[in-house]
């Protein structure tokens, strides 16, 4: 009889299995650097591609030119309109307050009022002291891209940096101005994919779990689970594979290479453009591999808050597939 044992179906780290109420994440964590900048910006997924490069990684296949699937994220510039601090309390990190600006479009796109009154940066200065951390209020514009949106996404981004102080300093010539990819990111650098995956709807436990199905004579039916569990104790536990939501859940998928960011999107496009997505139009990014979630889904590229000590090494491309 064999020792090697089926592992269980479904891990148990991914509970409760249900839908993301919000297609643009909140991220609790980030990744710690004393240079100060944005730790992350937000994209769009076009689709995916082929794209041939040098490998320089410490593989069999180092030197060589090798072709990998690559996906095609679209990042128009992101519009930095506020500034907010957090302290430190008992019950843990509690906003302190936020500096927005009112400039152009911004307050017509927040739905912000004319006469309304907002905090200003003597008032940042004051409470700089009292705080633990300094985020950024950005402002994404999909229309540029196309998309067929009428609002962005507000997303808050966090800062690297020393103190709150430099952070602050760093945010007030940016306040009511925009920000491109490449002010953020750069090639050869690791990032994290935080996006929602792709929605299957309701599915069954043979599918949602991969759990075996049963054989012709056992009891008339097959897709169906043997068992929900012993006797004793006389429940059902929640580890027990059911039918139930699959898919359009949040997840992070860490250590994602970027290799190539470009403002030219002729290099890239299709000939008949990306399925369900047409043509890349603003600034894009091409990471290596797969991310989770559909085409004009909302991706947030993080610094990699697992990634390697060793310095970034930027990709020699050699061939992107165009048709």
């Amino acid at each position: 009889m064999s020792k090697n044992k089926k592992p269980r179906c479904g891990s148990v780290a991914f509970r409760p299995r249900k839908r993301s109420h919000d297609l643009s994440p909140r991220i609790s964590s980030w990744k710690h650097t004393d240079k100060v900048g944005l730790l992350g910006f937000p994209a769009y997924k076009v689709g995916m591609t082929t794209l041939g490069f040098i490998d320089d990684s410490q593989s069999p296949s180092k030197g060589m030119d090798i072709t990998v699937g690559a996906t095609v994220l679209e990042t128009p510039k992101i519009t930095i309109f506020g500034v907010r601090l957090y302290k430190i309390t008992p019950y843990g990190c509690k906003c302190i307050g936020d500096v927005v600006s009112s400039q152009g479009q911004i307050g017509s796109k927040l739905g912000m009022k004319k006469d309304t009154k907002h905090k200003d940066f003597d008032w940042l200065a004051k409470e700089s002291a009292n705080a633990c951390y300094v985020t950024a209020l950005t402002l994404t514009n999909p229309d540029a891209a196309g998309l067929p949106r009428k609002n962005g996404d507000v997303v808050e981004i966090a800062l690297g940096g020393k103190s709150c102080a430099e952070q602050i300093e760093f945010l007030k010539p940016l306040l009511g101005k925009e920000v491109a990819v490449k002010e953020v990111l750069e090639e050869g650098e690791v990032v994290d994919a935080v996006a929602v995956s792709r929605g299957h709807g309701w599915q069954g436990a043979i599918k949602r779990f991969g759990v075996s199905k049963q054989r012709r004579k056992a009891t008339g039916r097959i897709r169906h689970v043997g068992t929900l569990g012993p006797w004793h104790p006389s429940y059902v536990m929640y580890t027990a594979p059911q039918a139930g939501q699959m898919g359009f859940h949040r997840r992070t998928q860490f250590n994602n290479r970027v290799l190539l960011i470009g403002n030219d999107p002729s290099k890239i496009n299709r000939t008949a453009g990306f399925p369900h997505y047409g043509t890349v139009k603003t600034d894009y990014v091409l990471v290596r591999g797969s991310v989770p979630g559909t085409q004009k889904r909302f991706v947030f590229l993080r610094k990699g808050v697992r990634a390697p000590a060793a310095a970034v090494r930027k990709p020699q491309v050699t061939y992107i597939a165009l048709s």
